[in-house]
């Protein structure tokens, strides 16, 4: 039981950097359907 919460957080805090590294990219969605580096 241990290992499934842990491979859990694992995976959240995984996600969380791409997450971040994606927006800091500037691959969010405001920016991508926009066409501009535009923050809304």
């Amino acid at each position: 039981m241990k290992m499934v919460l842990i491979s859990g957080c694992v995976a959240v805090i995984i996600a969380v950097v791409a997450y971040y590294v994606l927006i800091s990219t500037g691959m969010d969605s405001a920016s991508v359907y926009s066409g501009e580096n535009v923050r809304l």
